[in-house]
């Protein structure tokens, strides 16, 4: 069951193929936002609660919790789903093949016997990774047309590449003892990866070695930070960067003032 902690709503009327619907599922419920297609903010929620053991416990809650909201999830111009996952791999579609999904993961050193694949039209390429597909089954019979993809897909996917034309752009997603990278350069997606991290200093160090890996320490690289993220940890890796700010997501404006007080880069993937 699912409650709602948080609901901003904008009264200006879109019909729903004028919108699209992002969701990122979490481990006590899931946020949500609806922006329109020309970018306008929308609606923001979160949803806080146990996820049902079956999966017809979760269609059940998903649908209960949209109704109670006031909100009827169909026929948007795009639904998206996105679950945080912890090992991603790239497959070029030339060399893909559904058959060696286990091989892939193997590379990372991943051996999981549930994965889940999303395809990534930026990049030409899908990504293999360990997800449970339960929740995301269930979400996608309660939401028809639902695509589920992963962090990484997300990311890129976020027409970051235009803006890498003139110098790098690294854009890190900080979560609970995660942090996600996508390293953009020169009008290309050129890394991505999650690693663990157990201190605000070790992700200063895996920051730093991203940094010499790819060489785009001397290119006046800009740093975008969105997820956990607070004054301290900005600060943190603020001095290593030429240019650094808060990734607030891809939409360009609202209606409702009430946006306003709400921290959207810490919701950035469904921005």
């Amino acid at each position: 069951m699912y409650n709602s902690k948080t609901l901003i709503l904008t009264e200006t009327e879109f019909a729903s193929n004028e919108k699209r619907l992002s969701i990122c599922l979490r481990t006590n419920g899931f946020s949500f936002s609806e922006i329109s297609l020309s970018g306008t903010l929308l609606t923001y929620g979160e949803a806080v609660g146990t996820h049902a053991d079956t999966m017809t416990g979760v269609i059940g809650d998903v649908k209960d919790f949209f109704n109670s909201v006031g909100i009827r999830p169909f026929g948007y111009k795009d639904v998206q789903l996105i679950l945080l996952t912890d090992e991603n791999v790239w497959v070029p579609d030339e060399l893909y093949s559904p058959a060696f999904n286990q091989q892939y993961l193997s590379l990372v050193g991943a051996d999981a016997e549930s994965l889940m694949t999303a395809h990534c039209s930026a990049l030409d390429s899908t990504a293999v990774f360990v997800a449970s597909n339960k929740q995301a089954l269930a979400f996608k019979v309660a939401l028809p047309g639902l695509n589920v993809v992963n962090q990484h897909v997300r990311m890129a996917s976020l027409g970051l590449e235009k803006r890498s034309m003139d110098y790098p752009v690294l854009l890190i997603n900080w979560r609970e003892g995660k942090v996600d990278y996508a390293a953009f350069s020169e009008g290309k997606y050129i890394f991505g990866n999650t690693l663990s991290q157990r201190s605000d200093n070790e992700v200063l160090f895996h920051t730093i070695e991203v940094l010499k890996s790819y060489q785009l320490e001397d290119k006046g690289t800009e740093l975008l930070l969105c997820g956990e993220v607070d004054r301290q940890r900005f600060s943190l890796l603020r001095p290593y960067f030429p240019v650094a700010s808060l990734f607030t997501g891809c939409h360009s404006s609202f209606i409702n003032p009430q946006f306003r007080a709400l921290h959207t880069y810490r919701n950035a993937l469904i921005m």
